[in-house]
């Protein structure tokens, strides 16, 4: 009998194969949610250079326009949430978050290599596609794999990816405007 000094023992999930496994999978669906805070996070860095006049090597766009750059991701992220519902119920969510790693690699190139402002924003609203459907998928197809015992640890995992990528907003804002909130 253990003495009243010494904390009962926690039971332990054992190591097994398809724990290390599910552990995995975990860990690779994550990197939606990993997508989803950098994309967010990654515009403010790039605005001081979009705004920036062309003499100076940025693009020399105006502040609507940098408004429209940056939000165009979240309007896509909103859309593709929804989206991926009914796709991830008639597809899988395996398929689906396949299916949507591949439009946010689509996305990626398209925007990386927009020779327009108008195709850099259509390809940023693609990439808000496939980082809302990996958000709202991720996290159900996570839940589906783990066993109960390691559900919470593992979903929640996928949610702080999305907190820790994404910057604070002062820092980034005093970064990139003139306000210095």
């Amino acid at each position: 009998m253990p003495s009243p000094s010494e904390a009962p023992a926690k039971p332990t999930t054992p190591d097994t194969k398809e724990s290390r496994f599910v552990f995995k999978v975990a860990i690779a669906a994550t990197m939606g949610a990993l997508a989803f805070g950098y994309d967010t996070g990654v515009i403010s860095g790039a605005l001081p250079f979009m705004s920036a006049p062309l003499d100076q090597g940025g693009l020399g766009l105006p502040p609507v326009t940098d408004g429209i750059v940056t939000s165009a991701l979240v309007f896509g992220a909103a859309i593709g949430s929804l989206m991926a519902g009914t796709l991830s119920d008639k597809y899988g969510r395996r398929t689906t978050l396949m299916g949507l790693s591949l439009v946010f690699l689509i996305g990626v190139l398209g925007t990386t290599f927009a020779p327009s402002v108008a195709i850099m924003v259509a390809m940023r609203f693609v990439l808000g596609l496939a980082v809302g459907g990996a958000s709202s998928t991720v996290s159900v197809f996570i839940a589906e794999m783990a066993g109960p015992s390691r559900r919470a640890r593992l979903v929640s995992q996928n949610e702080l990816m999305i907190a820790k990528v994404t910057p604070r907003w002062p820092a980034s804002c005093a970064s990139c405007c003139s306000c210095r909130c």
